[in-house]
């Protein structure tokens, strides 16, 4: 089988083995990864920097702020500079479950990361590193 072809298999077990891990928490893991990275700012983030962050189109944040911030996970915050872009924060509810669910995930990104020894772990970043590399030169 192709290389690539082997990552985008791999790329897909992982994701379904992610929703495995949040399934519990009733969490998707697009909503683990922004609780993820709002986890430490306290100042919280703009949409537009989790968007990026996220590596989706902002419009897609917007819904998936708006469903974490009904269920009471985020909070928005105020942004006395620019009134128009939207600040977020995690609530203390958000805060819980992040850590909650962190642990399980953190477990099995260790289970994981021991299958590597550390030759094969910098190897293969290696690899990757410049396959995204190349990746993001490809014509869109």
């Amino acid at each position: 089988m192709h290389v690539i072809l082997r990552i985008f298999q791999t790329a897909q077990i992982l994701d379904k083995a992610a929703q495995r891990v949040f399934a519990p928490y009733e969490l998707t893991a697009a909503q683990f990864n922004v609780l993820n990275l709002l986890a430490d700012q306290e100042a919280g983030l703009r949409a537009s920097d989790l968007a990026a962050s996220l590596i989706v189109d902002p419009s897609n944040v917007t819904g998936l702020l708006k469903r974490m911030s009904r269920d009471g996970l985020v909070t928005d915050l105020e942004n006395t500079d620019d009134r128009r872009q939207r600040i977020v924060a995690l609530t203390p509810k958000g805060k819980k479950l992040w850590a909650k669910a962190s642990r399980d995930y953190e477990a099995c990104l260790k289970t994981l990361g021991d299958l590597l020894n550390d030759k094969e772990r910098i190897s293969t970043e290696a690899v990757l590193v410049r396959l995204l590399e190349k990746a993001n030169e490809l014509p869109t």
